[in-house]
């Protein structure tokens, strides 16, 4: 596959806020052998005395002094207050944001910033908890006017590299680098900025809105062999993905850095009813084999149609295989999808279930002509499905590609990134956005393939019949 779509960010699931609790305000108290200690009455005190020129933002959030927090960073310790309000990612709310409050290095004066936190979908949804020990995910950071000033990203606890800003200007200033290659984006109020990690590896585009409600586009840069560490810092980010000790923190939220994931949300097709899979391979042995024609066709719901995009407005998307066989005036079509039985989290991994998708929509298609032979091993597989579901080990791509792999079918491999490149190394598994990217790349080497990017719906099956 092409590196541009090897882009974590997977979803397969609708990821929403992660809540901070309120915590003992007699927690307070920091090390006294740091110079740079604050307290919380000089938090509140420094936020009350601000100017509204430089606090515009502030003006618009209400600060729940309860639910205050503290965490001891290099020289002395920080305030993190839980904000209302969330980031949209891809498309859905998902994250949370901080209002850090700590003494500035250099200054000692206090000093405040927003922080908007984006745990990885994938991460979240597999690990059931986000903590500063293994975070992965995005922290961007907002002065408190919401001017984007840079951000952090995260692999397994390890910042693997930064968000800043940048200009047209700066990036025609950066030869060699990939970036001419990139169209200068910006938002509503101009914020334009990239992702840019210690060595070259790959330039990707990405957008999200802001808690605030701004639209924001930014290039970034990921690498997966060596990690940023600015070697000082302000302590902003120290408690979020660091693995630092002490009470608290950011990586996922929660009073002991962790946080709940929330429910997944509902894959395409999931709402119809459940069939056996023998019923309806059976009807295809009331046409005869001599002579009659055999059709298996792939058809994709992307999570967010035209990206790479692991979750977006379909959720995690979806993959059905359709079998056709055709003598004559006769012909039978029948199309499934391989599903999760559970609901709510044990929909991650659970019991499987076959469901009829025909009638359903579809983003793209592929249609492979196929010999009798292939055919009835492509059936013997769907006849006889995995009787376990597991969102990323096993889903309904996994048994697409599968089947295609029985039947000695040229599916494309839909194997691609999930997770954020890192420290450990990103994971990988088979999804609906990687069939679909891989079809695409397929398309562009060869054009004469049958692969209809168009989209449509999928004929009616057939319905099963009665195995004798």
């Amino acid at each position: 596959m092409n590196a541009h779509i090897k882009l974590s960010i997977i979803i397969i699931f609708l990821i929403s806020a992660c809540r901070k609790e309120p915590v003992d305000k007699n927690n307070s108290t920091s090390n006294q052998s740091h110079n740079l200690s604050l307290t919380l009455t000089d938090a509140k005190q420094f936020i009350n005395q601000l100017a509204t020129d430089s606090s515009t933002a502030l003006a618009k959030i209400k600060i729940d002094w309860e639910l205050a927090t503290t965490t001891t960073v290099r020289d002395g310790n920080k305030w993190t207050i839980s904000l209302p309000g969330q980031p949209i990612y891809q498309g859905y709310k998902q994250g949370y944001r901080e209002l850090v409050i700590l003494r500035n290095n250099e200054t000692q004066q206090p000093e405040a910033k927003i922080l908007e936190i984006i745990p990885d979908a994938i991460y979240l949804q597999k690990n059931h908890t986000a903590s500063t020990s293994d975070f992965t995910g995005r922290v961007f950071e907002y002065d408190l006017n919401y001017k984007l000033t840079g951000g952090r990203l995260y692999s397994d606890g390890k910042a693997i590299g930064r968000i800043q800003q940048f200009s047209s200007a700066q990036q025609s200033r950066e030869p060699g680098q990939g970036l001419k290659d990139l169209n200068p984006f910006s938002g509503t109020q101009g914020k334009t900025m990239r992702m840019m990690a210690i060595e070259t590896c790959i330039w990707m585009q990405d957008s999200y809105t802001d808690a605030n409600g701004d639209f924001t586009v930014h290039s970034f840069q990921v690498c997966s062999t060596t990690y940023f560490d600015d070697g000082g810092g302000g302590g902003y980010y120290d408690g979020v993905g660091s693995g630092n000790s002490g009470s608290s923190s950011g990586g996922g939220g929660g009073t002991t850095g962790t946080s709940s994931p929330p429910t997944p949300s509902n894959l395409p097709g999931e709402e119809k009813n459940a069939v056996s899979p023998r019923e309806m391979m059976e009807c295809f042995s009331n046409i005869p084999s001599a002579n009659a024609a055999f059709v298996v066709r792939v058809y994709v719901v992307e999570p967010l149609p035209g990206t790479s995009f692991n979750v977006g407005a379909n959720s995690f998307g979806h993959v059905a295989i359709s079998l056709s066989k055709t003598s004559g005036q006769t012909s039978i079509t029948q199309t499934v999808g391989f599903y999760p039985t559970g609901t709510g989290l044990e929909k991650l991994s659970s019991k499987s279930q076959i469901i009829d998708n025909g009638d359903m929509e579809y983003n793209m298609s592929a249609t492979y002509y196929v010999t009798a032979e292939s055919f009835q091993k492509v059936i013997d597989f769907v006849s006889n499905p995995s009787k376990n579901y597991h969102f990323t080990d096993y889903n309904c791509t996994a048994f697409v590609y599968g089947a295609g792999q029985v039947g000695g079918i040229p599916m494309p491999d839909p194997t691609t990134q999930i997770g954020l490149a890192g420290p450990g190394g990103a994971g990988f598994a088979k999804t609906p956005a990687g069939m679909a990217s891989a079809l695409r790349e397929q398309k562009a080497k060869n054009p004469n393939l049958d692969i209809n990017e168009g989209g449509g719906r999928v004929p009616g099956s057939h319905g099963p019949c009665n195995i004798k």
